[in-house]
């Protein structure tokens, strides 16, 4: 009976130190892992011709043609909101005409339906302002025309609608 019970208290003592020896090597196992993660800078900038008239008339054209040009170093899907700084600015002038290579949005912004390489731009999103003929000329007011853009890198995305809706 003794030996009995000698055997197993060695078998309880051996079963705990091989269990204790098996979680104590799970604690302290450890596998270091580098990952390299590299931040990409995506930078465009607005670029335009435009030549500013010494005084506005009824029924002149005003050229202006911005496009937007991609800095980064890799492609890039770009949006446009054009913007008149004010209601009686925009009502003195003929709706702009918006390039064939830019869509409007739902949201009021225009997308430009390419892919924009790195170092290279968009089309120009219009190429020139026009003042209606039927405002007289002592009630024309100045105002600007804004242009903002946004851009989003174009990796896996097929069109800039896509791109944009998963910021």
């Amino acid at each position: 009976m003794k030996k009995r019970w000698m055997i197993f208290v060695l078998a309880c003592c051996l079963t705990a130190g091989i269990t204790g020896s098996v979680v104590y090597a799970y604690l302290i196992d450890q596998k270091e892992t580098v990952n390299q993660i590299r931040i990409l800078e995506n930078t465009t900038h607005i670029e335009e011709e435009f030549e500013p008239p010494d005084e506005v008339k009824p029924g002149q054209v005003i050229k202006k043609k911005p496009c937007i040009a991609n800095d980064s170093g890799f492609p890039v899907f770009i949006r446009a909101r054009v913007i008149f700084s004010n209601d009686r600015g925009e009502a003195q002038c003929q709706p702009l005409e918006i390039a064939d290579s830019w869509k409007k949005g739902e949201d009021g912004y225009y997308y430009y339906q390419k892919k924009v390489l790195s170092g290279q731009r968009t089309d120009v999103i219009f190429d020139k302002v026009v003042i209606k003929n039927t405002v007289k000329k002592d009630e024309l007011v100045s105002f600007d025309i804004l242009v903002y853009e946004e851009s989003v890198q174009a990796e896996g995305f097929s069109s800039p609608e896509e791109a944009f809706a998963r910021l």
